[in-house]
């Protein structure tokens, strides 16, 4: 924590990069390290890859997130990405600006392996934005109600409004203090999960139309296909928190979401039980994230991923099963 501390404090420009897909995690902990650089007087611009989804709209400053870096290489700060091909075009696009900035590495997904020159990698921690929060007394910098904003959404976006096994005591004093300097916990809970379109739900409907079962009942998972988002005039983040249904499953213990991205690509969630390793999943197809939640990119055309990432399930839960015996 120290060496982040000094970087950030040290820095004279910051660039704040998140991962691509943006959810409230990286987004809440960019901004709320966007708020640091300007609390310190140091110029601090966020850069995404992909659009902000319209229903982070409501997260103060989101309006000044751009999609490339425009300061000379200084301190990229990148954040809730397990690595560096997390960012998305950023890292391809921008190879040479990385090259010659210093990374800082602020994460909690066990499967980072550590790729900046300074890392703060935490899979204790129930959100990077967890973990930011906690960096800002050491920082000298006073929590204000929109700071504790972008801070919550990130706590309650990785914890399912504190509903997951990955939160901890200290996640909850986080979020009460947060909670104190102003952050409306209802508020932000009805932005992230309780509050859905129309179009939403029509292509919800259509998804759960496809639910489908595998090794007995123990893997449930269904797909959301581009012809169900031109049917319904839906975007592909209608896909957000649709995954959570699917894990409302008493017999499941891996739920899988397949989200066809164009002919040859296919974006995969999973979900876990205790029981079954999400990252032993995701990580057969070069992803990764926690052991309850991970996902992966599939170069395959959809019927093809799902075969082969059931395949990978169906392994695990022998390997679980094998573990237990």
């Amino acid at each position: 924590m120290k060496e982040v501390i000094d970087a950030i404090r040290g820095a004279q420009r910051i660039t704040v990069i998140g991962h691509e897909n943006p959810d409230a995690d990286t987004l809440g902990a960019a901004l709320a390290i966007c708020r640091v650089g300007d609390r310190l007087e140091i110029p601090t611009e966020v850069v995404m890859a992909d659009p902000v989804p319209s229903f982070l709209q409501f997260l103060p400053g989101v309006e000044s997130v751009r999609s490339a870096p425009s300061f000379e290489p200084d301190l990229a700060v990148i954040v809730d990405s397990g690595d560096l091909a997390r960012i998305g075009r950023v890292a391809t696009d921008h190879a040479d600006w990385l090259a010659a900035s210093r990374i800082v590495n602020i994460d909690h997904h066990v499967s980072n392996p550590g790729f900046g020159a300074v890392n703060h990698v935490d899979p204790g921690a129930a959100s990077t934005c967890e973990m930011v929060a906690l960096l800002l007394p050491d920082l000298r910098v006073e929590l204000d109600a929109e700071l504790a904003t972008v801070l919550l959404a990130g706590i309650v976006n990785d914890t399912h409004t504190f509903a997951h096994p990955n939160v901890t005591p200290r996640t909850l004093r986080v979020a009460a203090t947060l909670v104190e300097a102003g952050a409306s916990l209802s508020a932000i809970n009805r932005a992230i999960y309780a509050e859905k379109s129309n179009v939403t739900i029509a292509v919800w409907g259509r998804i759960l139309g496809g639910v489908s079962f595998a090794a007995e009942g123990r893997i449930v998972h269904a797909a959301m296909t581009e012809a169900m988002l031109a049917e319904t005039g839906a975007t592909r983040e209608a896909s957000e928190g649709f995954i959570d249904i699917l894990g409302l499953s008493r017999e499941a213990d891996i739920v899988v979401l397949f989200k066809e991205n164009g002919p040859s690509e296919t974006r995969v969630s999973i979900r876990t039980t205790d029981v079954a390793d999400a990252v032993a999943v995701a990580s057969d197809f070069g992803g990764g994230g926690h052991a309850r939640a991970a996902g992966c990119t599939v170069a395959a055309p959809l019927h093809e991923a799902r075969e082969q990432v059931l395949a990978a399930c169906e392994r695990e839960l022998r390997r679980a099963d094998d573990r237990r015996h």
